[in-house]
């Protein structure tokens, strides 16, 4: 039967060779490391600080990518049994945090997006808020739409919210005989348009659906107004064209001075 011994110095312990320890070690005070590398074979870390520091030594040119990392294989023909790794690291070259895999060299002290398998990893979250979010070469609304819109793009990258179908609309209510703007539009941005225009008159109870067609050619506008379709035998209002400011208006003329109410849709051609 073995004996049971400890050794105890007062002084510390030094070593010109390896040293192995077939037990459990408490360390009461701090571990410094002087090596080049760290192996850890367990399969449970457990580490009390919430913030790790990585790159320590980044603090002179910012020429380190900083990251995390690890390896796989996922057995894909075609591949030689490669090793491939996956991780997320900010770039020193562009200081943009990515996340990647497919990799087949492994990462130094940077990772080479140029290097055979590189792609950029596939991300699921639930909730995403960002200042800025672009995605092959696109770029988003900075906030939401409104209710029934639908992203169009400009055809540069640039995408905007519009109503479904690319139509938008309006309303509008006036108890004037007199000429008053129902909607508007930039010259120098369209060039033509299409309304839908619904109006109701409820206090005689007359009701009149009719369609504009609409152009210009920078000074001047014009409308022809067709398939009008009425509940009565005279129309509640009359329609026109002027251009106001670099801005092509609307204009209509109620037939009378019931309360008359216009709600239109609209498409807008670009220029």
């Amino acid at each position: 039967m073995g004996t049971q011994t400890k050794f105890l110095t007062d002084f510390g312990l030094q070593t010109s060779g390896d040293l192995q320890v077939d037990g459990n070690t408490v360390i009461t005070g701090n571990l410094t490391v002087n090596g080049t590398s760290i192996t850890i074979d367990s399969t449970t870390v457990s580490i009390s600080d919430s913030m790790f520091e990585l790159a320590s030594g980044n603090t002179s040119t910012d020429t380190l990518d900083i990251g995390i990392y690890g390896n796989y294989n996922d057995g894909l023909s075609g591949e030689g049994g490669a090793s491939e790794y996956t991780g997320l690291f900010r770039d020193a070259s562009d200081s943009t945090w990515k996340l990647f895999d497919g990799l087949e060299v492994e990462p130094t002290t940077t990772t080479n997006v140029a290097g055979s398998g590189f792609a950029y990893a596939d991300l699921r979250v639930g909730d995403l808020t960002a200042t800025t979010l672009t995605a092959a070469s696109l770029s988003y609304p900075s906030s939401d739409g409104t209710s029934g819109q639908v992203l169009t793009t400009n055809g540069s990258g640039s995408l905007s919210f519009v109503s479904a179908a690319g139509l938008d609309g309006g309303t509008l209510t006036t108890t004037s005989t007199s000429a008053t703007s129902m909607d508007s539009f930039a010259i120098g941005t369209y060039r033509s348009a299409k309304y839908e225009v619904s109006i109701s008159d409820a206090t005689s109870g007359k009701y009149e659906f009719t369609e504009l067609s609409i152009v210009h050619n920078g000074t001047v506008g014009s409308v022809s107004q067709y398939g009008t379709v009425l509940t009565s035998t005279t129309e509640l209002a009359s329609f026109g064209v002027d251009i106001n400011i670099n801005t092509l208006r609307i204009r209509v003329t109620p037939a009378s001075t019931n309360s008359t109410v216009f709600k239109f849709k609209k498409i807008l051609v670009d220029i």
